[in-house]
């Protein structure tokens, strides 16, 4: 006997903005992965984070950076409301990376309770998520509020 106890027979990360979603940056590549939030990126799988307690110790590591991102829905419709950016290393040839939970969760959080705090990106990084949140859901950018989006500029 099977209990179908979420009435979903798979259980899958779509790649586009739920109420709470991860951007990851990697260099020049940025994209969503929902599977962030549990840990489990495609940067993430099969990478063995227990090796190093230094980031800068992960040899040939590369900084990825992970921007957390709350939806809310106000008088205009459906907009972003909180952005928060932490960083891991990872070093895929090797599988090995570093990252700290703590931080990861404080960012979940901070994005959660409607914060705009991106220590972890310069300044090319911070144009790049503002084009890629501009044009990945328009609807979503027209419906930010102004505030939000000068913390991008």
């Amino acid at each position: 006997m099977e209990l179908n106890l979420t009435g979903r027979t798979g259980h899958d990360t779509p790649e586009d903005f739920a109420t709470l979603s991860v951007v990851m940056i990697d260099g020049d590549e940025i994209y969503v992965d929902n599977g962030a939030i549990h840990g489990k990126s495609r940067l993430e799988r099969g990478v063995d984070f227990r090796t190093y307690t230094k980031p800068e110790d992960v040899p040939n590591g590369r900084r990825i950076q992970e921007v957390w991102i709350q939806l809310k829905t106000f008088e205009s419709g459906r907009g972003y409301h909180g952005i928060v950016s932490a960083e891991i290393v990872v070093n895929r040839d090797l599988m090995v990376g570093y990252k700290s939970v703590g931080p990861l969760v404080m960012a979940m959080e901070g994005a959660i309770k409607g914060k705009v705090q991106l220590p972890h990106l310069d300044a090319d990084q911070k144009t790049k998520l503002r084009t890629f949140m501009e044009t990945f859901r328009a609807d979503l950018w027209a419906n930010t509020p102004d505030d939000v989006k000068a913390q991008l500029a």
